[in-house]
């Protein structure tokens, strides 16, 4: 499995930059690497839904008023992007044997009808919160990982030429780098692309023989 040095040496290796043994080297491609690594690695964990860093837990309630807002939650320390907030009551609406709409020549998921909870997010004494009007409410986010052995083989390919783009001007110079780095963004968001499409295909959502389909969390 891939370690930090090695994505590292990933992205160098796009760039035609070398390659180094350790990120505390004294060299110049390791101090840009490490000064880099760890801020878009949460960017690219946030970019796209990854199913390693995909999590759902329950919200904390916690003893805070938010004017307009009857509730107010704990954001999880570890999220890095909300996928969504999950009522204690989902419902499915429409015709069972449609799994599928047609909305402006897109076809879409039925996921994509699962009603939306409102939520605003706050800050209270540097505590990030969320405020909502329902109780019992779950959170899907993207959660920070950092072990590279968790990490999947696209998202390491995404994430070394998210690296790369942003290495390229300190390493090999403007002239060379702005090139280096025009050409690794657009590789990345065709990786980024398509692991979106991947997830828009990725699970198995069965649909009852009733025209509501309704969860209890």
């Amino acid at each position: 499995m891939a370690d930090e040095v090695e994505i590292c040496n990933l992205a160098l290796s796009n760039i035609r930059a070398g390659s180094i043994n350790d990120l505390d080297e004294p060299s110049l491609q390791a101090q840009v690497c490490k000064l880099k690594y760890d801020f878009l690695r949460d960017r690219c964990l946030r970019d796209a839904v990854w199913n390693f860093n995909r999590s759902q837990v329950a919200l904390a309630s916690i003893d805070v008023t938010i004017y307009n807002w009857a509730y107010a939650y704990s954001y999880p320390v570890t999220c890095l992007k909300i996928h969504r907030i999950i009522p204690a009551y989902e419902e499915v609406t429409g015709e069972a044997s449609i799994i599928s709409s047609l909305i402006d020549s897109q076809v879409l998921p039925i996921t994509s009808q699962r009603r939306q909870v409102s939520y605003e997010i706050f800050n209270f004494s540097d505590v990030k919160v969320i405020g909502a009007n329902e109780t019992c409410l779950h959170i899907d986010y993207a959660r920070r990982v950092t072990d590279p052995n968790l990490f999947s083989e696209d998202f390491i390919l995404a994430f070394s030429h998210l690296l790369s783009s942003e290495i390229a001007i300190p390493i090999v110079g403007v002239e060379k780098g702005r090139q280096l780095r025009s050409d690794e963004i657009q590789l990345y968001d065709e990786y980024i692309g398509s692991a979106v499409e991947a997830d828009m295909n990725d699970g198995f959502l069965e649909t009852g023989d009733s025209e509501y389909v309704t969860v209890r969390r």
